[in-house]
Order: C-alpha cells, then sequence, then structure tokens
C-alpha cells in the first residue's frame, strides 16, 4: 500500500482542528508524522473500507480513524493522536474477533496487519510481531522442524489468539499458546514502551487475559519444539441421527476421550442430523490409538483413517475459510465432562437438529493445559478437559435474525445446566456477568493491572476488563 501524498493543510484538516497539528508538530515534525510507517486513512479513502472490514461480515463498524501502522513508532503517534482527540481505541492484528471487538464505531482503529515480522532468536525461541498469521508462522517453522502450539485456521493472527489462551492440536502435549510466551513488549496509554522482562505482571495478563484491555502489544517471544515427524487424523462421519443415537454417541465419545494420550486430540462436531468425529495424533508409534475408539467406528457411515501424513500437508486441510462470511461462534461451556451437560442432552440435539446452519462442537482439553497452576497465568480454566463451542453460518442478512434467536436459546439451555464458564478467545455479546465467565478468580487482578496499565481506559470495547 503505498502513501497518499497529503499537503500540510490537508492533513490537518484531516485531523479536524489547526490546534491539533500544533499540538503534533510540537512533538513530531510534520514529515515524522507522514512517513512510510503510518498511514491514516478515514472513511473518504479509498483503502478505508479494505482495513475496516473484518472477518465477520455480520458486524459492521465504522472508525472516526484508522492507524495502518507499521513499527511502534508509528504507534506511539496513534496513541497521541487518540489521547489528543479523545478517542476510544480498538486493536486489530488479524481481524477474527467473534464479536467485533477488534474494531470501534467512531473512534480509532489501530491497524497492526503489516506488522508481521518473524525473528528467530538464540536456543530455538522466536519473536513474533502480532499479525503473523499462523499460516505463515508454519510455513516458516516447519522447514525448521519447530512448531509452537497454536490452533489451525490459517488466517488467526498470533497477537489475538495468544492474548486470549490459544488451543489447538499440540495443545494437551505443550500447553496452550500463552503457556509458552517468554517475554512481550506492549505500548501502554501514554505511548510508554512496557517490556514484560521489566514488569513480570504484564507477562502474566497478556498469557489469557490480553486482548485489547492493556495496550498495543508488539511483540511476543515464544519458545518452540520440534516438530513430530507426521501426524495422522481419523475421521468418522454419522448420518441421519436420532436422539437417542445422538445421546449414545455423546456418551462414548465422552468414554474415548477421557485417557487420551497427550499427543491425542479430539473434536465431535454437529451438523444438522449429522455428526463429524474426529481424532489427530501425533506421537510418532500410533499401534494401539485406534482402540481408544473402537467403540465408535463400528457405528460410523463412513470411517478414514489418514496415517503418517506430513505434517505441513496435513495441517493445511485445517485452514479453514479465508475470505469473509456471515456468522456467530462463541464458547458454549467449558465441561469437566459429560455429566456437566447431560442432562440437556435432547434438548441440545432437538434445537441444533432444527437450526439450519447451527454447530455444536466439543474440542478436547487436558493435558499439560491442566498442569499449570490456575493463578501462574490469566487463563484460569486449569481444570477443564472440554470446550465447547456453538457456530452458526448463512449466507445472506436475512437469514441472521432467526439463526441469532436459535443461537441464544441454545446458549441459555446451557447455562441453566449450569455452565457459566467460558474461553475468552470465543466471546459472546450476550454473556451475563462476561467476564467472570472467562477470567474466574484472575479476574480481580486483572481489573487491578487494568488501573496500572490504562486508568483512563483508552483501550475499549464492549466487555473490556474494567
Amino acid at each position: 500500500m503505498t502513501q497518499q501524498n497529503y499537503t500540510k493543510r490537508e492533513f490537518l484538516k484531516l485531523l479536524g482542528t489547526g490546534s491539533l497539528g500544533i499540538f503534533f508538530m510540537s512533538f513530531y515534525s510534520f514529515d515524522d508524522f507522514l512517513d512510510d510507517d503510518l498511514i491514516i486513512l478515514t472513511k473518504d479513502d479509498e483503502k478505508y473500507d479494505q482495513y475496516r472490514k473484518s472477518f465477520n461480515k455480520r458486524i459492521e463498524k465504522f472508525p472516526k480513524i484508522i492507524a495502518v501502522c507499521k513499527s511502534e513508532n508509528a504507534i506511539k503517534k496513534a496513541i497521541a493522536l487518540a489521547n489528543e482527540k479523545k478517542f476510544k481505541v480498538a486493536i486489530r492484528s488479524g481481524g477474527h474477533s467473534f464479536e467485533g471487538f477488534s474494531n470501534v464505531d467512531n473512534g480509532m482503529l489501530i491497524h497492526l496487519g503489516l506488522m508481521n515480522k518473524i525473528t528467530w532468536l538464540q536456543e530455538n525461541r522466536v519473536k513474533l510481531q502480532p499479525a503473523c498469521l499462523l499460516q505463515e508462522i508454519y510455513a516458516n517453522f516447519l522447514p525448521k522442524k519447530r512448531i509452537i502450539p497454536a490452533g489451525s485456521c490459517g488466517t488467526v493472527a498470533v497477537g489475538g489468539l495468544t492474548l486470549g489462551g490459544g488451543y489447538g492440536f499440540f495443545s494437551r502435549k505443550y500447553g496452550l499458546t500463552c503457556d509458552n510466551l517468554l517475554r512481550v513488549k506492549m505500548i501502554d496509554f501514554k505511548g510508554n514502551t512496557i517490556d514484560s522482562d521489566k514488569d513480570p505482571d504484564l507477562l502474566w495478563a497478556c498469557k489469557g487475559g490480553g486482548n485489547g484491555n492493556f495496550g498495543v502489544v508488539t511483540e511476543l517471544h515464544f519458545k518452540t519444539y520440534p516438530a513430530p515427524q507426521s501426524f495422522s487424523g481419523y475421521r468418522m462421519k454419522f448420518n441421519n441421527l436420532t436422539s437417542d443415537k445422538f445421546v449414545k454417541l455423546i456418551r462414548l465419545w465422552f468414554q474415548a476421550t477421557e485417557k487420551l494420550p497427550n499427543e491425542a486430540f479430539s473434536a465431535f462436531v454437529l451438523n444438522g442430523k449429522f455428526l463429524t468425529i474426529l481424532f489427530t495424533n501425533f506421537a510418532t508409534d500410533q499401534t494401539n490409538f485406534e482402540k481408544t475408539f473402537s467403540s465408535l467406528i463400528p457405528l460410523a457411515n463412513d470411517y478414514k483413517p489418514m496415517k503418517n501424513r506430513n505434517l505441513a500437508a496435513a495441517l493445511k486441510n485445517y485452514y479453514g475459510v479465508k475470505e469473509p462470511i456471515y456468522f456467530k461462534n462463541a464458547s458454549a461451556g467449558l465441561y469437566t465432562g459429560i455429566e456437566d451437560i447431560e442432562k440437556g442432552l435432547e434438548d441440545i440435539f432437538s434445537k441444533v437438529v432444527s437450526s439450519k446452519g447451527m454447530i455444536y462442537q466439543i474440542n478436547t482439553l487436558g493435558g499439560k493445559i491442566n498442569e499449570i497452576k490456575s493463578s501462574d497465568s490469566a487463563y484460569p480454566h486449569r481444570d477443564i478437559n472440554y470446550l465447547s463451542e456453538l457456530q452458526a453460518y448463512w449466507d445472506f442478512p436475512s437469514q441472521e435474525e432467526k439463526l441469532t434467536k436459535s443461537f441464544e436459546e441454545v446458549q441459555q439451555l446451557l447455562r441453566n445446566l449450569g455452565n457459566t464458564k467460558q474461553y475468552r478467545n470465543y466471546p459472546d455479546i450476550n454473556y451475563p456477568d462476561a467476564n467472570n465467565a472467562y477470567f474466574g478468580n484472575n479476574l480481580a487482578r486483572l481489573q487491578q493491572l487494568k488501573k496500572k496499565y490504562d486508568p483512563n481506559n483508552l483501550f475499549d470495547y464492549p466487555q473490556v476488563i474494567k
């Protein structure tokens, strides 16, 4: 993207007042402010929509200014402008926030999409800028035979993923993405750079509690692990489910996943009357692995083992849709086991089946994730073995109202069963007491850190830590 060629007069007009220009000129020369590391966009700019739109077409927000930043210096300039104009600030690394929290109406969007450098450090550590996409990370890491435990959606950026937790195929072995965070740098509301090596509170907060709450994270340092030699997947499909068969299958699945090896992962995906169950395993020896779920195989209409595949090729199968779509996704409860939803299984099945476009999915957690104390990071749900998510997809805006109404009815059903713990990276605008659901006993400390890092609440969005 090329820099717009504003005259000084045009630029001051764009910012709103001549006095604002005088404010900036006292800190930066005019040429500094319009150098190549910062691009200021308003609604009149032809590139505005390109940088405004997010992955979720359901949510439309219109910031007054989009500050496209390529460097820490650019972010500091943007924050100075936001303070002077009294703009609330939202921060975007990849734009996949389920509820559009990475954008803001009538404020400033700090867009980090061009900050995507990968820098290898000593001892197989790596420094990532926040907008590195997972597909870019895997493309860079795998030839070096290294990984970090991250997700599978290729267009998700590492910044938002990590700051809210981050899980995937490798998490039961190596922990959440945030568990492998060694150091972060963040620019606060004053434009100061805070280094977690000097301020350990910042690292704690960014391990699951940092999504846009405290400042603009510019660097994330990770430890990495040897990449597995291969990756195996085992997929089962079940057609034309009845309520009774669904209940039988979900009971068998919970039994099968109770004692998974840490190298394994599983997902239970109900889509209408069709069910897909996926098991993956990256252990070298999988001789007896299929015995883990042998009770499910004969009940499947289709069973496809995909053994010992090349890791890079296998991961690309899970990169997902790349283009923006209409959807609503959210956490649907964190479960210790089937007992947390057992009384509502028939109702869940009935509602999902009757709502075309809705998906109910449960993923395995556990393993290394459970071994870390809940007080050692902002992510609190260390005793939880399963993460569920509710999804709804549609093609036209006219379909939204009906599906989202059904969506909230399922969420209420699950809350009535006592499921109030939720995953911060899968937010829902309708959660009652949302931040308690996300952070539990760690919320009080996060609130104190909000006062420390952002006492004026410059960084703001629905469900921000107050």
